[in-house]
């Protein structure tokens, strides 16, 4: 650089003071971090599957750095209030958000003016965790099986309902996607929640629904529900004998909601992989593993730039399935 005055050096000099001033700030944040204590934000309530993931990843997390990482509820339209917050966070690690399928790669293709974009205005740090959906039905029902299921689907006369935690859910598309790949019929209930759309297909007064194994797994055991299949991408999750849909009727077919740990735009690359690292090593341990299958959970692992990857191939797939339904949300 040719500098051509006095007055131009004295600009450089001190820009380049800044400058070096502003990375050791930076570099120093990443070497030190946590000096204080994190925030991971959720965007559901307290207490439903995503929800309990986050606290005990941050309850590892607490023991892994030696600093307090704290969970904070922040629900509200389908975690795009969480996401928004978390986006204007400073990026500097101490605000984190536990992303998930629905605030990821389904809520974008839904609503209008979200205010975030999922890959431009977070930094993915690591994928954490996942389940599969069970197709159920009241035990009191006359679909006693897949098949029956089908068959009652495919009269129009049988007049089939299913439940589902509201509009846009994961449940919902689900179910959309069940009744486009099997050529069903059935019309779909929203409900406020997983919770209450149990409370109602217990009774009867819904036919079916795709909810998670912690939910209707107790149910199917106590004789209220009738397990009929596993909406997992996998066989074996869901228990022995128990039919997986994506590898027997319809190949490909999988509702399996995810979460992964992400933070705002711009965070240190250091703390990133001091995240990643300590992520992945968490959700192999036997403790945790064993922890997330009593909630019929698994792990996931993987690098920043495989997260980054499956929010892409995730929102594809949402994305079909959204335009194929013509699913809208008021």
């Amino acid at each position: 650089m040719i500098i051509k005055s006095k007055r131009s050096f004295l600009r450089y000099s001190v820009a380049l003071a800044t400058a070096l001033l502003a990375g050791a700030t930076w570099a120093q944040s990443g070497s030190d971090w946590p000096t204080r204590p994190v925030t991971i934000v959720v965007g559901f309530s307290a207490g439903g599957p995503t929800d309990a993931v986050a606290r005990i990843l941050a309850e590892q997390l607490s023991a892994k750095f030696n600093q307090s990482f704290v969970v904070e509820n922040k629900a509200g339209a389908s975690g795009a209030l969480a996401a928004v917050g978390v986006k204007k966070a400073a990026p500097d690690g101490y605000t984190l958000m536990f992303g998930s399928s629905s605030t990821l790669s389904i809520t974008p293709h839904l609503q209008k003016n979200l205010g975030y974009d999922p890959l431009r205005d977070f930094t993915a740090i690591g994928l954490v965790a996942s389940y599969p959906y069970f197709l159920v039905a009241p035990a009191s029902s006359a679909i006693t099986s897949l098949d029956e299921l089908l068959k009652r689907g495919g009269n129009p006369s049988f007049n089939l309902s299913y439940a589902s935690a509201g509009n846009g859910a994961v449940n919902h598309l689900a179910g959309e996607w069940f009744k486009h790949v099997a050529s069903i019929k059935a019309t779909h209930i929203p409900y406020k929640g997983d919770s209450a759309a149990l409370v109602d297909l217990v009774a009867g007064r819904t036919d079916f629904a795709f909810l998670s194994g912690a939910a209707v797994l107790p149910q199917v055991k106590s004789g209220k529900l009738r397990l009929l299949a596993s909406a997992s991408a996998t066989s074996g999750r869901g228990g022995e004998g128990v039919i997986t849909l994506g590898e027997s009727r319809f190949k490909g077919f999988a509702a399996e909601p995810w979460n992964g740990l992400m933070g705002p735009a711009g965070m240190p690359q250091s703390i990133v992989v001091r995240l990643n690292a300590a992520v992945n090593e968490i959700m192999n341990r036997k403790e945790v593993v064993d922890r997330l299958a009593a909630m019929e959970q698994y792990p996931l692992t993987g690098t920043p730039q495989q997260f980054t990857n499956h929010i892409k191939e995730q929102t594809e797939r949402w994305a079909s399935v959204i335009k194929t339904s013509d699913i809208k949300v008021d």
